[in-house]
């Protein structure tokens, strides 16, 4: 005789009665509004609710999938664009609200998780990240837009909840899964859409992107690139972790398929950082120090060589710049895409407010004064970080970086400190992880402080965490890694 299911638990049915008889009324009401598409929409709202109910009885109960799960929506959510509207329009939509949303539920299944944990928040990479969060919430006090601050300090909070908690719940194999699935959602059909067209929606008025640049579900090509970049790192970092040909030459595909659209967006930027990030992670896995020191030393000069091109303009030729020009002109190389121009103005507002800056988040406000194009940023992390927060902030945030390189340093761990190495590199002629609102950067970033946090050796109470056989790489230390170095 087959056992007999148990009943459904008197909470199970109460909470559907709730679910359904909130469906039955937002129908009630959007059929008696006025037809608008806000109203109209107000009946998926619930149906949402439902459909999320078994992720976030995962993420409570610390469900690996329901955490990859959520870290794949966070990043799709964050990154992708479905309406065209002016880059200085703030106001509130349904995406808007849709990403506050998510990022509103992120957090707190992060908060809720943490409670339980075993004080990951209280370590140092934690501790500094907090506080430079913290410090983007003070500064609405000084903001020309204070409550445009105040928001996106409050989302870059949920964030840090949310990867805090990750971190103690995904090992990194799990982690590149979330990473491929969030950023091929939108690679995949962007790169689908190409020979159509290069963006789902049309170019936001007074964006800087050319439209013969592949941004697909994004507003712009240069998160188009990033996103592209991020899934080509994880499939082929999955491609090494799996012994079935037949699943590996499918991620390669895949691989293949991330590279393309990289080029199809002409961004320079975010390929060369994460080559740039590799080359070092090896280089000190291989040879400590006595390789890291001179790679480290070719990449910078590779770098000051490439800002200071413009003084060799006379010994270059002209058609050597123009054949890597996206525009054909070569005064966009010897200006690093107008950056030259951007950093000295940038420059001038810090000194205005050097030891606070001006207020997180407004970009809007301090960039009217730079008229040769629209921008709302420093196109430099850590001019962006001493303009909006002063070198006070500027300094918590390089404290915050300093104890996820002394993890790398001790225990050298490779998604975590590749996406390390890549932020901190990408920052040097691009935003990154500072970003007016989030972007799925920041989630990421989150999750890498979280991974440090976890794999912190400064105080013997914590000891590091290690993953059984068959369930991925341990985050603090991988198998075969050496003894700690600092």
């Amino acid at each position: 005789m087959d056992a007999q299911a148990p009943a459904p638990r008197p909470a199970v049915i109460a909470a559907a009665l709730v679910a359904v008889a909130a469906f039955a009324v937002s129908l009630m009401i959007a059929a008696a509004s006025d037809g608008s598409a806000a109203w109209a929409a107000l009946p998926l709202v619930p149906v949402a609710l439902m459909w999320s109910a078994p992720l976030l009885a995962g993420l409570l109960r610390g469900r690996p999938w329901a955490w990859m799960l959520a870290l794949a929506l966070l990043i799709f959510v964050t990154d992708a664009s479905f309406r065209a509207r002016p880059w200085a329009d703030k106001s509130v939509d349904w995406q808007v609200l849709l990403k506050a949303a998510v990022w509103a539920g992120c957090g707190l299944a992060g908060l809720l998780r943490l409670g339980a944990g075993d004080g990951v928040w209280k370590r140092p990479p934690a501790v500094l990240t907090l506080a430079f969060i913290g410090l983007l919430g003070a500064s609405a006090a000084w903001s020309p837009t204070p409550l445009y601050t105040l928001q996106s300090a409050v989302a870059f909070g949920w964030l840090f909840l949310f990867g805090l908690a990750a971190a103690e719940v995904l090992d990194e194999t799990r982690l590149l899964q979330a990473v491929a699935l969030g950023c091929g959602l939108i690679v995949l059909p962007s790169l689908a859409m190409a020979p159509f067209a290069y963006g789902l929606a049309p170019s936001s008025p007074g964006s800087t992107g050319d439209p013969d640049r592949l941004r697909g579900l994004t507003d712009h090509p240069i998160p188009m690139a990033e996103i592209a970049v991020l899934f080509t790192f994880a499939v082929l970092a999955l491609a090494g972790r799996v012994r079935a040909a037949s699943v590996r030459i499918g991620l390669v595909v895949l691989a293949l398929a991330g590279a393309a659209a990289v080029l199809l967006t002409q961004s320079r930027v975010a390929p060369v950082a994460m080559l740039a990030a590799v080359a070092l992670y090896v280089a000190y896995r291989r040879g400590g120090w006595l390789l890291l020191l001179p790679t480290l030393v070719m990449l910078t000069g590779a770098v000051l060589a490439a800002e200071s091109l413009s003084g060799f303009a006379a010994l270059l030729p002209g058609d050597l710049l123009e054949l890597v020009s996206r525009s054909g002109s070569s005064s966009e190389i010897l200006s690093l895409s107008g950056r030259l121009e951007i950093w000295p103005y940038v420059l001038g507002r810090i000194g205005e407010s050097p030891l606070l800056g001006h207020g997180h988040a407004a970009g809007i406000e301090l960039f009217r004064g730079f008229t040769r194009w629209r921008i709302t940023h420093a196109h430099d992390l850590y001019l962006q970080a001493a303009l909006y927060v002063g070198l006070v902030g500027l300094g918590l945030l390089a404290a915050a970086f300093a104890t996820q390189l002394k993890v790398f340093l001790a225990a050298p761990s490779p998604v975590r400190d590749i996406l390390l190495l890549y932020t901190l590199l990408k920052g040097v002629t691009e935003q990154s992880v500072l970003s007016n609102m989030p972007s799925g950067s920041v989630a990421l970033w989150m999750v890498t402080v979280g991974l440090a946090a976890v794999a912190w050796r400064g105080n013997p109470s914590f000891p590091r965490r290690r993953e059984p056989r068959g369930h991925g790489q341990a985050v603090g230390a991988p198998p075969g890694s050496p003894p700690s170095r600092g």
